[in-house]
């Protein structure tokens, strides 16, 4: 570790604003969500839908005009997403980037690794594991896909979630070979060639939380060796029987290794493992303290349900507000104080986009085969709902009460009822710690819009049955019509109820979920700029012939993507860091976290800008000598006299010296010597605000 420090003692730690402290010393907690594909549409569609704009819920000043709790993060910004090779990122790089940082910035497909020379990066998950937090992964998507891969493993292709799985479960190489080796076939057994090593980053790294879906990455694809685990079971161990079926539900691997990782994870890495909802809402958390168990929660072969499809058919899956608030209960009860590092991902509202769902219709074509076709405001498909389109025909039954903007509500309403489970850690600072919550995307997905509402008067005489403002005002008295004078005076589409969404909650395992009031009431309407007419995916170039699966309808796009942050220390510097600096790139919110957590060997957080955005790298500072024994000098060239404060921190972010207090100098360059002659060994850094801009620079006792 001193070495470590020693060569990074001439760079930049992050700069530290007024009096007080950036780095806590215990008990921080860092909670990131990222909504997959997720833009400003889906949200203004779900806060629509609760109702904004109505009674109550209009202006600023109404208690229930921020109806979602990402409304309530205090501090927004919008960042670029472009990946290192491509102005549209992937989820790979779009996801390395807050797991790394600026180093993230890589080429698409790629996880948490350098595409020029297949170096592993360390992520910020993993240095806080290695400082002493506790730390988990939650997803609606497969836990091996690219969001939550890229902060727990490293890997050139973001589809080998085979070994993606094995890296989770390992935290040394010879747990990482013997998990190859369990393979019942002998050519699948550990090679280095092929399986590569442990990557360095991961070595020591265990995770305490891994919750989501994707159980086939875990489990064997032979079904004569098929895992005792895939019986889906209740906190008693009672098969759940799915109602659709009338038999039991079960979890079907698909690794070609024949490896059981659920079953190398309970009886060989401590892992307490649960695969319903009823049995992960009643673990028993005294087994999950210090050196207790850790969590692996598998509810999907693949990806989990979405939110409407689990409320009509797969209730025994836990919803994402679930898995997060037993993913927090887990890493509390496990960092004996510290604190802990969560990345939780919505990551199916990008599966929604990608399948144009409720957007794009399967027609015959005329010269054979099919075809797709934009649509709007037609019942979705059926069975399947989200993405039934990549298979559906023009025969292809549709459902009668559910729609695209059904969908997409309520995928948003699980991500925001997940993100109160963390803002709920805010207001509890005494029991619970500091916390700090950001809200972001990797990218934004299929051009998602929000076009208007249904009508059907079909008041605007075109057929589309779509509409997207109130009617015009009128007067009672028909003589009147065309008088300037404001008499009898009649507003348009009922008053001050005006045109608005016309939705009812329903109330689902204790969670209200907007749904629109009748079959024929003001519903919303969805489409997307990235569809099959638009990006070419519907018709093969050869034959201008359609296909009727196979294609993506819709794409990632490169739109800015919006990001939210809240914390609760005393001035929320933390959070309100991304505000005041215009445009950022994505790559600017680790740093933020890493030094919330003083994670103060991490390099990000010695390398970029960080709070509060007005100090860049300190090349007008320097400390000498570097290491010191009893005093050094702080130098520094004012480029126009004023005021001056140099002050002394410890590693934990405490101040342990004043050395100039708003002292005045004169244009031109300075040094002040500081005492150091009382202080122990060990890290610290001299602070130095000049007319107000705070630059910051490490040194280090001998």
């Amino acid at each position: 570790m001193k070495a470590k420090i020693l060569l990074s003692s001439g760079l930049v730690l992050a700069a530290l604003a007024g009096q007080e402290a950036r780095a806590q010393a215990a008990n921080n907690n860092v909670i990131i969500y990222i909504g997959d594909g997720f833009g400003l549409a889906p949200k203004t569609a779900a806060r629509m839908a609760m109702g904004q704009g109505t009674t109550g819920k209009r202006f600023p000043s109404d208690a229930g005009f921020q109806v979602l709790n990402l409304d309530k993060l205090k501090y927004n910004a919008t960042v670029t997403t472009h990946s290192l090779n491509s102005w549209i990122t992937d989820s790979a790089p779009g996801a390395s980037v807050y797991a790394c940082g600026k180093p993230g910035k890589q080429d698409n497909e790629v996880i948490s690794l350098n595409p020029a020379t297949g170096a592993s990066i360390e992520t910020i998950l993993e240095n806080a594991k290695k400082q002493g937090y506790a730390v988990g992964l939650v997803s609606t998507a497969r836990i091996t896909h690219a969001t939550p891969a890229a902060f727990a493993s490293h890997i050139w292709y973001r589809d080998l979630e085979d070994y993606i799985a094995a890296q989770y479960i390992a935290s040394t190489q010879p747990q990482y070979e013997a998990i190859f080796n369990s393979s019942p076939t002998t050519s699948y057994r550990y090679t280095a060639a092929r399986d590569w090593v442990l990557p360095t980053p991961k070595v020591g790294v265990e995770l305490d939380v891994i919750l989501g879906g994707g159980a086939r990455h875990f489990m064997p694809r032979t079904r004569t060796a098929a895992s005792s685990y895939e019986t889906i079971v209740d906190r008693n161990g009672t098969a759940i029987i799915d109602p659709g079926t009338g038999v039991a539900a079960t979890l079907k691997g698909n690794r070609a290794d024949d490896v059981d990782l659920v079953s190398y994870a309970v009886n060989q890495r401590n892992y307490g493992y649960v695969n319903s909802r009823d049995a992960l809402n009643n673990i028993n958390l005294s087994q999950y303290g210090v050196g207790g168990k850790k969590l692996l929660g598998l509810f999907n072969a693949s990806h989990v349900n979405y939110e409407q499809d689990r409320q009509t058919s797969a209730a025994w899956e836990p919803s994402l507000a679930e898995m997060t608030h037993m993913a927090i209960e887990v890493l509390k009860a496990k960092s004996n104080g510290k604190g802990f590092f969560l990345m939780v991902e919505a990551g199916r509202i990008d599966h929604l986009e990608h399948a144009n769902t409720g957007g794009i219709s399967v027609v015959a074509n005329p010269a054979g085969g099919n075809q797709y076709t934009v649509d709007s405001d037609k019942p979705t498909y059926a069975p399947g709902g989200g993405e039934a389109n990549y298979v559906a025909t023009p025969t292809t039954v549709r459902t009668t009460n559910v729609y695209a903007s059904d969908y997409m509500i309520k995928e948003v309403m699980a991500f925001d009822y997940a993100v109160a489970e963390g803002r709920a850690l805010l207001t509890t600072p005494s029991t619970t710690g500091k916390t700090l919550i950001f809200s972001t995307s990797d990218h934004e997905c299929g051009g998602f819009a929000v076009t208007g509402l249904h009508d059907e008067a079909d008041a605007q005489t075109n057929g589309t049955k779509i509409r997207t403002y109130s009617g015009q005002i009128g007067k009672s008295v028909a003589a009147e019509a065309g008088y300037a004078t404001p008499t009898n005076l009649v507003r348009g589409d009922g008053g001050a109820g005006g045109w608005f969404p016309d939705y009812v909650m329903n109330n689902f395992q204790g969670k209200d979920y907007p749904q629109p009031a009748s079959a024929t009431g003001k519903r919303i309407v969805v489409a997307y700029g990235s569809n099959p007419l638009t990006n070419g995916n519907g018709t093969r170039a050869s034959t201008g012939v359609g296909s009727n699966q196979g294609g993506t309808p819709g794409n990632h796009t490169p739109q800015d993507i919006w990001v939210g942050a809240e914390d609760n220390t005393n001035t929320s510097t933390y959070a309100a860091a991304i505000t005041g600096q215009g445009l950022l790139d994505n790559t600017s919110i680790t740093p933020i976290m890493a030094n919330f957590l003083g994670l103060t060997s991490f390099f990000n957080t010695i390398t970029l800008r960080t709070l509060p955005g007005k100090a860049d790298e300190a090349t007008g500072v320097q400390l000498s000598p570097v290491p010191f024994l009893n005093q050094f000098d702080v130098a520094f060239t004012l480029p126009t006299s004023g005021a001056v404060t140099v002050e002394l921190f410890d590693e934990m972010g405490r101040r342990v010296q004043s050395v100039v207090t708003n002292q005045n100098f004169s244009t031109g360059a300075h040094a002040v010597t500081v005492d150091g002659s009382r202080l122990s060994a060990g890290l610290y850094i001299a602070a130095v605000t000049m007319n107000g801009q705070v630059v910051s620079k490490r040194t280090i006792k001998l």
